[in-house]
């Protein structure tokens, strides 16, 4: 479900209200005092707790004196973020 490699954070399968918790603790644990990356290239289904498991990651690092940035998020995420008026919260990685 998270998997850490090289420089990424990378989530995989299905992005639901039935795993969004167990996601936000397993990913927390990855989250450092740094930038980190977290990559949804690997996501299989997302729906709207997507968008609320991105902002308590970036809670959290930020929490922790990081920041998180996300990496190919996919239409269906970034039409989400659009329509819930958080686009501007959610920091993308240029890399």
């Amino acid at each position: 479900m998270i998997r850490q490699a090289d420089d990424r954070i990378y989530v995989n399968g299905p992005v639901t209200l039935n795993n969004a918790m167990e996601l936000l603790e397993a990913g927390s644990g990855y989250l450092g005092a740094s930038e980190n990356v977290i990559d949804f290239s690997e996501v299989s289904e997302i729906d709207s707790s997507s968008v609320s498991l991105m902002l308590e990651w970036s809670r959290r690092a930020r929490a922790a004196g990081g920041q998180v940035r996300f990496a190919n998020l996919g239409e269906a995420i970034t039409s989400l973020t659009d329509l819930y008026g958080v686009e501007d919260l959610i920091l993308l990685d240029a890399r």
